[in-house]
């Protein structure tokens, strides 16, 4: 079977002038995702209150205001400049922009029995105590990836590898509810890179535990769990690795009403316009 040429032509200024091959939107993706997954997640969706891969930005109102953010940075922000051309940067908001469109497949036969929205927001902030570590809107802490659009499909790494043929039909919700199921109950199952929790040892004894935002041949940045950004220097660590998730298992300690009426409050949080 022939592959199937799949363009993407988007209608901002800069960026229609080139029409983004399945390979580039790879390219935009691995760039994304060897760069800004740090501070973003691999879901775009780990800074508060933003959605990269919903297509809509706060700061910006076409694609290549988007670009110039990437390559330019935000002044009095977190958001760095980067040294990408133009074409990197376009092909970084072409990878974001693939997944804009991506919508959810509901159907009678599909649609998941779910609980109590209402119920589940309680649990969430009472008896599951998970702004503890997570955060939703402007409530909750940063230690743990923001849960604001945990109800949206969430993309895989590189989408358009080895793209042959039909594409992938879209996410059901089904698959959604299954995959906030399994976080719950089996945290440890799957963790985004960017979501994951390391432990370093000082020479002097001292423990530091967090997430990675970036490692490199002589520093460490870790998120810790009183949501400093700590810099380590790799010279004073005498043990540095991943640990097991911070986050509990919910199997043992939620009713099956419980279990159902949490999950329909996750799949229920959709995010915010950008």
């Amino acid at each position: 079977m022939k592959a199937l040429l799949v363009v993407f032509v988007f209608t901002a200024p800069l960026l229609a002038q080139h029409a983004f091959t399945p390979e580039e939107i790879v390219e935009g993706g691995r760039l994304f995702q060897s760069n800004c997954t740090g501070c973003h997640g691999t879901s775009g969706d780990q800074v508060p209150g933003v959605s990269l891969m919903s297509g809509k930005f706060r700061r910006a109102t076409s694609d290549d205001e988007v670009a110039g953010i990437i390559r330019k940075g935000v002044s009095g922000t977190a958001m760095q400049a980067f040294n990408f051309t133009d074409q990197e940067a376009g092909m970084i908001v072409a990878y974001l922009k693939s997944f804009a469109g991506t919508s959810v497949v509901t159907s009678a036969t599909d649609a998941p029995a779910l609980g109590d929205v209402a119920r589940g927001k309680q649990l969430f902030e009472g008896k599951g105590n998970c702004l503890s570590c997570h955060r939703v809107g402007q409530n909750g802490s940063r230690v743990g990836p923001d849960l604001s659009s945990i109800g949206l499909p969430r993309p895989p790494l590189f989408r358009f590898v080895g793209f042959q043929g039909t594409p992938p039909p879209p996410p059901t919700a089904a698959t959604i509810v299954a995959q906030l199921q399994r976080d719950l109950l089996d945290p440890d199952a799957e963790i985004a890179p960017a979501n994951r929790m390391y432990r370093a040892v000082l020479k002097d004894g001292s423990v530091i535990t967090g997430r990675l935002l970036n490692i490199d041949p002589f520093t460490v940045q870790l998120f810790d769990s009183k949501e400093r950004l700590l810099t380590l220097q790799r010279s004073d660590l005498r043990e540095f690795g991943a640990v097991k998730s911070a986050m509990p298992s919910y199997r043992d300690k939620l009713t099956p009403q419980e279990l159902s009426d949490l999950l329909a409050y996750l799949f229920s949080l959709k995010g915010e316009v950008q």
